[in-house]
């Protein structure tokens, strides 16, 4: 057992150690929970077993790990979140990257990243223009539409995870021990379009680490662009829009929507960003349409897939080659395992 494993789903339960110790009905003391959590003292069978219902755990899940240091959050909050829920969403991402490290470790496969702008500085906004265009060169993504972007991050390095966390969260990113890249998705009443757009901002956030000494809006703007610029290089909006428009249909919004998984109000942000329409005519359109109709409700929506698949496709993988027993793979993959075991066909 990892002692800090005790720590990361106390608090990922959002738990205090007085709450903890109350539910045990003072079987323990606090500074006892304390010395558990910092390995400075063991939990009797009886006192961990009584962790275990509080925390709804099996003791297989405090015996798969990896270590697991986290480096430079990056949060995008719709609004402020109080310490402890941001607490216990650090340490919900913490335990899924320790499995998501585990299960690569069990399969013997070393991933790494590779950072596209080792040594490039970027410093100004439309910087990130340049920027979107040199990575889709390196990663070669050609100047179409990006079919999937997580598979995309993905087969670049980044640990990619899609969870349900508070609603005030669209997505953040870290990394681990210093090297290894992951971007957290929130898969709660998201769009795939608003999915699509908030992994490449997140992307925006790793790979240019001097945004970190701008503020926060600043920082957001540069995230956006990048990520506007990635979905719809700039070459395809002057091939569609032309380089001067006074006026855009939904028409033309809801096919390019429908083919690049963009949503409209990010088409006509980026018309307005590369000054194909006016900044009085951008207005008018979020005004009277976007801020009417902010789901886009019957403005179409992209028709692929894109979702994180490479953490499922490990889990597959190790069953199949019989790598984990039925009690771990309960952990690895929480309410999914009898999905999991379900489609596994050994031939």
């Amino acid at each position: 057992m990892q002692p800090e494993e005790l720590k990361n789903i106390r608090k990922m339960r959002g738990l205090t150690l007085d709450e903890v110790c109350q539910k045990l009905g003072r079987l323990v003391s606090k500074q006892a929970l304390s010395k558990y959590e910092r390995g400075k003292m063991h939990p009797s069978p009886q006192v961990l077993e009584a962790l275990l219902r509080i925390y709804q755990i099996s003791s297989a899940s405090l015996q798969l790990s990896f270590p697991v240091k986290i480096n430079g959050w990056n949060f995008r909050r719709g609004e402020i979140l109080s310490a402890k829920e941001e607490e216990a969403i650090k340490s919900e991402i913490n335990r899924c990257l320790q499995r998501y490290l585990y299960l690569e470790n069990q399969l013997g496969i070393i991933a790494s990243f590779k950072h596209p702008f080792p040594q490039k500085h970027y410093s100004s906004i439309d910087d990130m223009e340049l920027a979107a265009e040199i990575l889709r060169k390196k990663w070669e993504l050609g100047t179409d539409a990006i079919p999937s972007v997580c598979r995309v991050m993905e087969n670049a390095g980044i640990k990619v995870l899609e969870l349900e966390l508070n609603n005030r969260v669209d997505g953040l990113s870290g990394w681990v021990n210093r090297k290894i890249p992951f971007v957290v998705l929130n898969k709660r009443n998201v769009t795939v379009e608003r999915k699509r757009f908030t992994a490449l901002h997140e992307l925006g956030h790793l790979l240019f680490p001097f945004l970190e000494s701008l503020d926060v809006r600043t920082k957001e703007k540069y995230c956006h662009r990048f990520a506007s610029a990635l979905l719809f290089p700039a070459g395809i909006a002057y091939e569609f829009f032309g380089k001067k428009r006074s006026v855009l249909s939904l028409e033309e919004l809801v096919e390019l929507k429908t083919s690049y998984g963009i949503s409209v109000a990010a088409l006509v942000h980026r018309a307005n960003d590369l000054r194909i329409i006016t900044e009085v005519y951008y207005n008018h359109i979020f005004d009277e349409y976007v801020k009417k109709n902010r789901l886009e409700d019957g403005w179409g929506g992209y028709p692929l897939r894109d979702k994180a698949e490479r953490y499922h496709r490990m889990l597959r993988r190790a069953l199949a080659e019989s790598l984990v027993t039925e009690e771990n793979l309960q952990t690895l993959c929480g309410d999914n395992t009898y999905e999991i075991i379900k489609e596994i066909h050994i031939l």
